[in-house]
């Protein structure tokens, strides 16, 4: 007679040990990112529980080439993909981890839609920091700003190799003017989570003052994201 294997399951752990039951007797803020995953992909493997599971997937998850973002913090620049060659992590399972995280990403800029006004460069990194210090390559994007200094959106300009990020001013004002702005900020990100800007920034950033001068749209900061810091023109002085 054929032996079956065992499948374990949340049940199977002691009552206190089940993340569902922890959060409602201590609050979310006590489980442990492994605990929280759990909740979502809910069933784990033949061999594991769904605990076990969830911290094997945060164990692998790494961004290649940054020593620092590894564990949950990668999963934001994590891809369906990536999800599916983590053994035990099916379609179901990778698409529910994706959903989880891309709600994040929603609830994280949701803010941006009451129009707050803009009084700090922080309060614009506190927009995009979440998202764009996890990104491999150098993008660049304009921050649209109204009459009473309040974000009306946020575009992607260009995207490029590591380090190497192309933009014209044609294409940044040609967003500008179409979106009516009033003034703008220059954004971009630093892949090896250093904000320092180079001397190529410092050169575009004048490029782009220039044009923003002859277009009456001012550009009134540029700020760099690093990994969870950030470098603004306007708090150095250099704009």
């Amino acid at each position: 007679m054929e032996k079956r294997e065992c499948t374990y399951k949340i049940k199977d752990l002691p009552l206190e040990d089940r993340p569902q039951e922890k959060l409602l007797k201590y609050g979310a803020d006590n489980l442990s990112n492994a605990e929280l995953l759990a909740l979502i992909i809910r069933t784990g493997t033949k061999t594991k529980t769904s605990v076990e599971l969830s911290q094997e997937i945060i164990n692998s998850l790494k961004r290649e080439g940054v020593e620092s973002e590894v564990g949950i913090s990668a999963l934001s620049n994590t891809t369906i993909k990536d999800l599916l060659e983590i053994k035990g992590i099916g379609i179901s399972k990778a698409s529910m981890i994706m959903a989880a995280v891309t709600l994040s990403k929603r609830i994280n800029k949701e803010s941006i839609h009451s129009k707050k006004k803009i009084k700090s460069p922080n309060e614009v990194v506190k927009y995009v920091m979440s998202e764009m210090r996890f990104l491999k390559n150098e993008t660049f994007k304009i921050v649209i700003l109204n009459t009473k200094k309040e974000i009306e959106s946020i575009r992607d300009i260009s995207s490029g190799i590591i380090n190497a990020t192309i933009v014209h001013p044609r294409e940044v004002f040609f967003t500008a003017v179409n979106e009516s702005a009033h003034t703008i900020i220059l954004l971009h990100n630093h892949p090896s989570g250093d904000p320092k800007p180079s001397k190529e920034d410092i050169e575009l950033t004048d490029r782009m003052i220039k044009a923003g001068e002859i277009m009456q749209i001012p550009v009134i900061d540029h700020i760099v994201i690093g990994d969870n810091v950030y470098y603004s023109f306007l708090e150095n002085g250099l704009i």
